[in-house]
């Protein structure tokens, strides 16, 4: 075993980044439970609350006061005033609903709260949920955007809360969910013992999600025989333990045991169930063999509330007067802002299903298309406002047309299944020839060629051409960043060559693609800028970046034991949930 391994910190890194494993973990219970309200305590600058605020692309399967079972139907064809006949009216498939189990199921959020003391990061919260700018209209024909716009069919109200957790909120009582991420270890002594009374007893949700660092997992960081003083970070603030936390701000870290403990316990007492696990697992082999024994970097829990145990009025009264108890000092919540996001005028309140048929079959024609995606067709602006939100809807306009076919087949890789992403549909008896978009309608008849513009003997870099400073290419050496491939395409790896230490390469501070002219008298002519880029890597203030990271480094997010909350070594002390 390579003896420098005691003497500095093994290198961890999370894919995905750990922040977004525990938002994953977060989302896949709520999608799971159908949560349409979330009361996120902590919710720093609103990474969580933007995130739920995205629209779900279509509403749930529509009633049959909306869309009535298909006469084809097993339900119709068994009911007693079905008039189904024939065998393909019998044996025909019904028309799917879309939120399957086959597939990532959609949130239907209503209602978000979003609770923090801090008030710098609030206004980034404030602004990250407020309602998007309406979409313009664009009148030209065959036009398509990359980036179409999703059309909201749900009401949702956001509201933005300034406070601490020990300060009972009468609004969050009886809310659906709560989300406290990375946020119970920044508590202070005094105030731990009332975020378990306060969130499962007086506001006594029907789930409770939590996350905090595993301090087992800390051990990571280190090899097994590293003396402590290897370890980097912080130590215990509180001075109760001689443990090396993650942040500054981190009052404690628990154990996996610990957290186990203390969730079971909570849970006992205020009428729950839970689960705890953990998350977050290293790229990198632990050459001790202890992931198993270790686990993952963030523990979690999930509570559950037992309806029959506890009445709610019996556990929000003994909440109540344990807190009361506490005499903590606490201030009034204070409402910031009230963000409502409404639906669309069209939502629930389809046409007529010839009528959006003949929609999908206008908007084939007017790109051209004798095939195109189901889903590709939805997201048409038309198309599912036509639907008044329910893809049901439009999946049964199509199959109830003479001039479309819904296809299903599905891919060989897939085993065969008909995922919905896999559906496609056929404009029938379409004699559309292909074509390709008309870059020079507004050229010259006479000249809409490249003549001119290419030379004829011209092969990517190479030959003497000109620049855009009127010098050839024959005066120039090139280097940083750009090289030519066999087959003339631009290679966006490496140049082949080491790069010397300081010069910017990918993600550098010189930008993208950026690279130096030097002629070959030994004269450097500067830099020249691919893509508009400028100095300084994205949104980056480049001197400052250089004097903090050196210049051309970026450093490895969830590389060190100082990762912080969210998994990101952004190099700051700064605490993100307060």
């Amino acid at each position: 075993m390579d003896t420098s391994q005691d003497e500095e910190e093994l290198k961890v890194t999370f894919y995905p980044e750990l922040f977004l494993q525990r938002r994953i973990w977060i989302l896949n219970v709520l999608r799971r439970e159908s949560i349409t309200q979330v009361l996120d305590a902590g919710c720093g600058e609103g990474e969580l609350l933007t995130v739920l605020c995205q629209p779900a692309p279509w509403l749930p399967a529509p009633p049959a006061s909306i869309l009535p079972p298909s006469p084809s139907s097993p339900s119709a064809s068994s009911s007693p005033t079905s008039t189904a006949t024939s065998p393909e009216q019998i044996t025909a498939p019904e028309s799917p609903t879309y939120n399957t189990e086959d597939d990532i199921p959609n949130l239907h959020i209503s209602l978000l709260h979003g609770l923090d003391i801090s008030a710098s990061d609030l206004e980034f919260a404030i602004e990250r949920t407020q309602p998007p700018p309406p979409e313009p209209e664009v009148e030209d024909k065959g036009y398509r955007t990359y980036s179409t716009g999703v059309q909201r069919w749900e009401d949702l109200q956001v509201q933005i809360w300034k406070g601490g957790l020990e300060t009972i909120n009468e609004v969050f009582v009886g809310v659906e969910c709560i989300v406290s991420t990375e946020v119970i270890e920044h508590l202070l002594p005094e105030t731990l013992p009332a975020f378990a009374p306060m969130l499962l007893g007086v506001y006594h949700p029907l789930f409770l999600l939590i996350t905090t660092p595993s301090y087992t997992y800390n051990a990571r960081f280190t090899s097994p025989t590293s003396l402590p003083s290897v370890r980097k970070g912080f130590p215990d603030p509180t001075k109760r333990t001689d443990r090396v936390f993650r942040h500054h701000d981190h009052k404690f870290e628990w154990t996996f045991v610990e957290f186990s403990e203390w969730c079971n316990r909570a849970a006992e007492e205020w009428g729950y169930e839970v689960k705890v696990s953990t998350v977050g697992r290293a790229v990198e082999v632990d050459p001790w063999g202890r992931e198993e024994e270790l686990g993952g970097a963030s523990c979690v829990a999930e509570f559950r509330r037992i309806d029959a145990k506890h009445s709610d009025g019996g556990r929000e009264q003994r909440a109540r007067a344990l807190i009361a108890s506490l005499t903590l000092e606490s201030t009034e919540h204070t409402l910031l802002t009230t963000h409502t996001h409404p639906a669309h005028a069209s939502s629930q309140t389809p046409l007529s299903l010839p009528i959006i048929a003949q929609r999908v079959k206008a908007k084939m024609e007017e790109y051209r298309e004798a095939f195109m995606r189901m889903e590709e067709i939805w997201f048409e602006r038309d198309v599912c406002v036509g639907c008044g939100g329910f893809i049901e809807v439009l999946v049964r306009a199509i199959e109830e047309s003479s001039e479309l076919v819904l296809r299903k087949e599905g891919d060989e890789g897939d085993g065969g299944r008909t995922r919905r992403s896999n559906w496609v549909v056929e404009l029938v008896g379409a004699d559309i020839p292909r074509r390709d978009r008309d870059l020079w309608a507004d050229a010259d008849e006479g000249n809409r060629s490249l003549d001119g513009l290419v030379p004829g003997d011209w092969t990517p870099g190479e030959g003497p051409h000109e620049l855009p400073d009127g010098g050839t290419s024959d005066e120039y050496d090139y280097y940083e960043g750009e090289s030519t491939g066999a087959e003339g395409d631009v290679s966006w790896g490496d140049s082949g060559e080491e790069e010397e230490e300081g010069e910017p390469g990918w993600g550098g501070l010189r930008g993208w693609g950026k690279y130096k002219l030097k002629r070959k008298d030994g004269e450097e002519e500067g830099d020249v800028r691919d893509w508009g880029s400028v100095l300084g890597d994205w949104g980056s203030d480049g001197e400052q970046q250089q004097q903090s990271h050196g210049a051309g480094v970026i450093p490895l997010s969830a590389s060190s034991s100082t990762a912080g909350w969210d998994g990101d070594d952004d190099g700051s002390d700064s605490d993100t949930t307060s």
